[in-house]
């Protein structure tokens, strides 16, 4: 059985970020400029332990880190989603 450190959640207002179960991020749509897959090698916050496949970055519109680094478990479909969600 493999514990998941980091778990992602698409609500209605934004990507929300759980360490072990409690909520340590939130980045609202209002505030992604762009979702990519893969790691864009810039200086940010990363969401992820050891795992270097199946990452998405999220570039954020303003803020201090602009990029944030997740490994969801289906990249594509969070991809997708979060795309779909800030077109609203």
């Amino acid at each position: 059985m493999c514990l998941s450190v980091f778990t992602y959640n698409i609500n209605d207002t934004g990507v929300s970020i759980r360490f072990l179960n409690m909520r340590v991020r939130h980045i609202p749509y209002t505030n992604i400029e762009e979702v990519y897959a893969g790691s864009k090698g810039k200086f940010g916050e990363v969401w992820t332990v050891f795992k270097f496949r199946g990452l998405v970055s999220i570039k954020k519109k303003k803020g201090w880190l602009r990029y944030a680094t997740l490994a969801p478990p289906d990249p594509g479909s969070f991809i997708d989603e979060v795309r779909e969600k800030c077109r609203m």
